[in-house]
């Protein structure tokens, strides 16, 4: 077991980095907090360090203000990593990877197991039900605070408890966060109905991309800069976008396309039974899950969008000809 040595690390640690991916979403920043807000209960030099800002919808959680941004090098007697398959996803944060005591705790099965001491559980929903494990075994309190950073991490990367990684320990976990503190309700108008107008905006431009391929069961939204400029939006008001995709009736694999820059194209998959999105991912040098996954990939958004559609329609193939 990995937890104890985890955990024999972290309290003979006084100075410790938390960091994840950039473009951070519901279980990066959910699982982060949660750790850094039951380490400080402890008394430790905890710091979480962040390479973009935190999303508007989770600056409710205790401590998001505390969310600090890469400096220069510093020594850390251990940095944690949660939720991040590979160093260059750091972005900037990736230099403290350098001459430093590494604990990789993640959930996706394309982590390149790059720390010095490696938690990667693709069985896990999310990564906040490692970290919840962390805390219990370590023995801090599961308060409020805590508990509704590990719920975000949680019903965040479920689907609200629907996708096909929701389990019952996913439950079990879920129910405890509430008994300590969690109102459902709350959660639930925070994250999913406060969005921005700018989001919404978005959501119209999106649409009206919307393309189908291979009978229907591949839909593809794609988005340029002049559209993303257009509606006024943040980066993260991109975040949910392929759903719109995906939740269509016939619709098997949905991809979304975002420009970051000319000739820089970042593309999200999704996929609902049987298409494995991680390994179309992985052709183009990124990964993720089964059913959700994403890379950034050099070209236009027609170049891209071009080679991903004939990936995903190739993988569509072979996930058909094993059911």
């Amino acid at each position: 077991m990995i937890y104890p040595k985890i955990i024999s690390r972290i309290k003979d640690s006084s100075s410790i980095a938390i960091l994840s991916h950039v473009a951070p979403d519901g279980d990066n920043i959910g699982s982060s907090l949660g750790l850094y807000n039951a380490l400080e209960r402890t008394g430790k030099n905890v710091r979480y360090i962040l390479d973009d800002e935190v999303p508007r919808l989770y600056r409710f959680l205790k401590n998001a203000d505390k969310v600090e941004r890469p400096g220069t090098w510093e020594a850390f007697d251990s940095v944690v990593v949660l939720d991040c398959g590979e160093p260059k996803l750091l972005g900037k944060c990736s230099q403290y990877l350098e001459n430093n005591f590494i604990i990789n705790i993640d959930h996706h099965i394309s982590n390149t197991a790059y720390g010095n001491l490696n938690m990667v559980d693709a069985n896990a929903a999310a990564v906040g039900e490692m970290v919840y494990q962390i805390i219990k075994i370590m023995g801090i309190p599961m308060d409020q605070d805590i508990s509704e950073c590990l719920y975000t991490s949680i019903v965040t990367d479920t689907g609200q408890f629907q996708y096909a990684n929701t389990t019952s320990v996913t439950h079990q976990i879920a129910g405890d966060l509430i008994n300590n503190g969690v109102s459902a309700p709350r959660m639930f108008e925070q994250i999913y109905q406060n969005n921005s107008k700018e989001k919404v905006l978005l959501m119209k431009l999106a649409l009206e991309t919307l393309e189908f391929y291979h009978e229907d069961k591949v839909a593809c939204i794609a988005m340029d800069r002049e559209k993303l400029d257009a509606a006024g939006a943040k980066p993260e008001d991109s975040d949910g976008l392929v759903n719109l995709a995906r939740d269509i009736e016939s619709v098997e694999a949905a991809v979304f396309l975002k420009e970051l820059e000319p000739g820089k194209v970042k593309v999200g998959f999704r996929s609902k039974r049987f298409v494995d999105v991680c390994r179309v991912a992985k052709q183009f040098g990124g990964g993720g899950h089964i059913r959700a996954a994403g890379c950034t990939v050099a070209g236009s958004v027609d170049e891209v969008k071009a080679m991903v559609i004939e990936a995903v329609i190739k993988e569509f193939q072979q996930g058909v000809d094993t059911i």
